[in-house]
């Protein structure tokens, strides 16, 4: 097993990525959409605390996803037609942008409500924004924006996934989660799925 990427397959790191990712965002939306049905009180604090951290987490993930993909990109894609090879990077595009644009986004809104960004206590996200009742406003619907973009996103590409995986019957899910089959292709292997 390697560490990068092949011209055929996931490395493990790409792949820890992005099962990591979809795992804190899956938490991350749970946590958010029960959060803000709350009381103000105890709980809900340390919901938000929670949400922010893992928000960190997931941005962090991210940064490290885009500079990894400079030393290591991605596999050939196994796309179907044109049309399918352009959702799919659409879909990809949107997800990035989406998960660094929901913590940003979530940072600001917190900041510009009069709160810190901490991570589980270990340490406190500089203020890049003083208290500003519009400004908060703006994130607030930005961020929520962002939020079922994601969801909608999110369910694209789990199709996408098992569309290939259950109808064109090819690899590239069984790549992602680093099955021996997948290990084992070569490129003539792709070219004819």
């Amino acid at each position: 097993m390697s560490l990068k990427n092949s011209e055929l397959n996931y490395g493990i790191v790409s792949r820890a990525n992005h099962w990591l990712s979809a795992f804190i965002f899956i938490a991350l939306l749970a946590v958010g959409l029960y959060m803000t049905g709350l009381e103000k009180g105890e709980d809900r604090q340390a919901l938000y605390a929670l949400h922010k951290s893992m928000g960190i987490a997931i941005f962090g993930l991210m940064v490290l996803r885009l500079i990894w993909l400079k030393f290591s990109p991605n596999p050939v894609q196994l796309s179907k037609s044109k049309f399918e090879h352009i959702l799919a990077h659409s879909v990809k595009g949107l997800l990035y942008l989406a998960m660094l644009g929901m913590p940003i986004s979530g940072w600001i809104m917190s900041n510009s409500g009069g709160h810190e960004v901490a991570f589980f206590d270990m340490f406190v996200l500089p203020t890049i924004i003083g208290e500003h009742e519009t400004t908060h406003e703006i994130s607030e619907f930005i961020h929520s924006t962002f939020g079922f973009l994601l969801i909608a996103i999110v369910l694209l590409h789990i199709v996408g996934a098992l569309k290939h995986h259950f109808i064109y019957k090819d690899v590239a899910l069984l790549r992602m989660v680093g099955k021996n089959k997948a290990t084992a292709m070569t490129k003539n292997d792709i070219e004819e799925n």
